[in-house]
């Protein structure tokens, strides 16, 4: 073998080489080929709401509404004030009858729709057949995803013309029937022309009416649903009851001559009004301040007030037996007055005895005296050992005068055992250098030196 030649060995010129795709050149296979491709575009083309949808990123809002009204799944769209931001993703009916609506929104504009929004379903042309979900921002817009679920007092649904006409009576049909004609003819003869001067002069009054119907749609989106809701409870509410709406006229003409009859005095009040605003303010402005400290002491009394309750239940009985007695106390109150009026001289004088009482009188009282009289007698000088050491002072000079006034009971034929008379006298008070007793006793001699009854110079 030539070892410098450059042609492979016969066995591998003989192994055959490896074909990609090489089953395509089946025309079955190109037929199945072309079959799952058509398949896999036109099913593409078919779910193209659906894919684009669920592929494109975005925020997802659930809304409950009273009924399913013809929304279709990733076809329904969904608007904010007529500018499309989503899509109906998903509705589900549950056991109580209403609908789970799932949108899949764009993305921040669940942050747009605020903390109370509301949803309903509108009709694309008057006549209905299409349909699209509008969402309408409420609340606070605090640049928060919404993620609850909307509730059904918060939605509708349309009301097309076959439901109104459902409702409506032959005679009103045939009333409109009526109408169309007559109005027919009136377009057939001079109301052309009269329609006409109007579209003319409509364009000068078009500007100002815009303003004026920009102003009754108010400053949110549900602002002329709300008016015109309160309209409907407010006619509702005057229809309720046969006459009674003819009765509120009635008496409103009857309000309006009386009126009219006094309108002198209605213009003196309305004179006499600014004055009275005025003192009416200054009052309001101190009732305010009387409130306020009024709020200040609720809190500190609301435990004392809801114990009141029990208080009342239980003093009604008394007050109920007390009656009487009051009554009664009034003839007494009026015998008691001339005696009280005695009294103010009475309790002056006291008062300036009282005055002085206090100071060291009182102390004196309240302290060494009390504190003699309170505790044990011991005794002092010559008495003392003399008490017991436990019975208070004022028991042992109870029982002496006791003793005493039993002793001096005791009599016979002769006269009463003991013959004197217990008192105090001058030489009763003992531990004094100077005996008084004595010492007058030696003043009287010395008057007297040769004795009583001798006489002297």
């Amino acid at each position: 073998m030539n070892v410098l030649s450059h042609e492979p060995p016969a066995e591998a010129a003989e192994k055959p080489r490896k074909r990609t795709f090489g089953w395509l050149k089946s025309p079955f296979a190109i037929g199945v080929v072309a079959i799952v491709l058509t398949s896999l575009v036109g099913y593409a083309m078919f779910q193209k709401d659906m894919l684009l949808t669920t592929l494109v990123p975005g925020d997802e809002v659930k809304i409950n509404f009273a009924q399913d009204y013809r929304l279709r799944e990733y076809v329904t769209p969904v608007k904010i004030g007529g500018v499309k931001v989503g899509k109906v993703s998903d509705v589900e009916r549950l056991d109580n009858g209403t609908a789970l609506v799932t949108v899949k929104l764009d993305n921040g504009t669940a942050k747009k729709i605020g903390s109370e929004p509301g949803a309903a379903i509108r009709p694309t042309i008057l006549l209905g057949g299409n349909y699209y979900l509008e969402l309408i921002p409420g609340g606070a817009h605090d640049d928060q995803e919404y993620s609850e679920v909307i509730p059904p007092e918060r939605t509708s649904v349309p009301v097309e013309l076959d439901q109104i006409a459902s409702v409506l009576q032959p005679d009103a049909i045939t009333g409109a029937r009526s109408a169309s004609r007559q109005l027919d003819a009136t377009l057939a003869g001079d109301g052309r022309s009269a329609i006409q001067d109007i579209a003319r002069t409509a364009p000068a009054a078009l500007a100002p009416g815009a303003e004026v119907l920009r102003g009754l749609s108010g400053t949110r989106a549900d602002d002329l649903t709300k008016v015109v809701a309160g309209l409907d409870a407010t006619s509702r509410t005057l229809t309720a009851q046969d006459g009674q709406l003819d009765s509120i006229v009635a008496n409103l003409a009857t309000t309006s001559r009386v009126f009219g009859a006094r309108s002198q005095d209605t213009a003196d009040l309305l004179a006499d009004l600014p004055e009275t605003l005025d003192t009416a303010d200054a009052g309001l402005r101190r009732l305010d301040t009387t409130l306020a400290k009024l709020r200040e002491t609720a809190g500190p009394a609301e435990p004392i007030v809801e114990e009141l309750g029990p208080l009342v239940d239980r003093a009604t009985p008394v007050l109920s037996r007390a009656l009487p007695v009051v009554r009664d106390l009034r003839g007494v109150l009026s015998d008691t007055r001339p005696i009280v009026d005695d009294l103010v001289p009475a309790s002056q004088t006291g008062t300036a005895a009282l005055d002085d009482l206090k100071g060291p009188v009182l102390d004196r009282l309240n302290g060494p005296v009390l504190d003699t009289v309170m505790n044990p007698y011991l005794g002092a000088g010559t008495y003392a050992g003399t008490g017991d050491g436990e019975t208070p002072f004022y028991e042992e000079l109870g029982y002496m005068v006791s003793n005493i006034d039993r002793a001096s009971k005791l009599t016979d034929a002769n006269g009463a055992n003991v013959g004197f008379q217990p008192g105090f006298g001058a030489g009763s008070v003992e531990g004094v250098p100077i005996n008084i007793e004595s010492l007058w006793k030696n003043l009287a001699n010395l008057e007297n030196p040769d004795g009583p009854g001798t006489g002297g110079n």
